[in-house]
């Protein structure tokens, strides 16, 4: 019988704390749905209001005015890859076969000290290409347009680089060799030495 009083005392105060954690429970829940419900409000909120309304303690002489006489492109803007301008330049009924040296190295990182780089444009293109080395988001060399069936051998540093070894981005711009008009290009990954 000890045991029954016992087990039935310990099932009371069980209850009892159930019954004691339920307004923090539904205190708790409540916060969240409010939370939810401002959040929900401020995100709604976020577009432009398409008729400002006019600011009485602001001169108008002061306020800037929108300058709507240019035009932007449609749609975002988006850098293609490699693939993607391979493709565009074929849908043009264009082959572009690019050989690029994976090293391209100069005895010294003066201003118009001449280095080496090998990229040919096989006499089966119909582009015309023009190269440069882009280190850090600057060019730092770039070549003369390469018409089919030409190459070169080498290039000349445009702007000082200090001595060492660098992995760069190889641009190759790709133009119409009867109009001259821009195509497409093309980044390579290459290895800088300057000694």
């Amino acid at each position: 019988m000890t045991t029954e009083k016992i087990n039935q005392s310990r099932r009371g105060k069980e209850d009892e704390k159930r019954k004691h954690k339920w307004p923090y429970i539904l205190a708790i829940l409540l916060l969240l749905l409010l939370l939810l419900l401002l959040l929900l409000r401020s995100c709604g909120n976020q577009r432009p209001c398409p008729n400002p309304p006019p600011s009485s303690s602001v001169p108008s002489s002061s306020v800037p005015s929108l300058d709507d006489t240019g035009s932007a492109e449609p749609g975002s803007s988006s850098t293609p890859s490699r693939q993607e301008i391979l493709s565009r330049l074929q849908k043009q009924e264009v082959t572009v076969t690019d050989r690029v040296s994976a090293q391209a190295s100069f005895p010294n990182g003066a201003k118009g000290s001449t280095g080496t780089w090998e990229v040919e444009n096989p006499a089966s293109n119909t582009v015309i290409m023009q190269c440069e080395i882009v280190l850090n988001g600057e060019t730092v060399a770039k070549s003369a347009p390469i018409y089919p069936g030409q190459h070169i051998d080498g290039l000349t540093l445009s702007r000082q680089v200090s001595s060492g070894n660098y992995s760069v981005t190889a641009t190759i711009r790709y133009y119409n060799k009867d109009t001259k008009a821009y195509l497409g290009m093309a980044d390579y990954k290459i290895h800088l030495s300057v000694s």
